[in-house]
């Protein structure tokens, strides 16, 4: 997985209608969790997207920044399929 450069975070931001969610923000840990309370991935970017051109840019991101994408519709599932696993 590529590292993540602050710089290219903040070149994100403004391309969003909704929020970028970092470790140390307040909500982080609320927008982080999932229904099974045995999953704790900790992402190091969280996009809460207001719209379909959020998705495209977020995709975009990642691909362009080589990251691993997970995309979390509802967030029901036990199992925890909207992540990546990684370990």
């Amino acid at each position: 997985m590529a590292e993540l450069q602050e710089t290219s975070i903040n070149e994100l931001r403004p391309a969003l209608r909704g929020r970028v969610i970092q470790p140390g923000d307040h909500d982080y840990e609320d927008a982080r969790k999932v229904y099974n309370a045995m999953i704790h991935k900790k992402p190091r970017l969280i996009v809460r997207c207001a719209d379909v051109a959020d998705i495209i840019s977020s995709v975009n991101f990642a691909r362009q920044n080589g990251l691993l994408l997970s995309i979390r519709g509802g967030g029901h599932n036990a199992a925890a399929w909207e992540f990546v696993m990684t370990d």
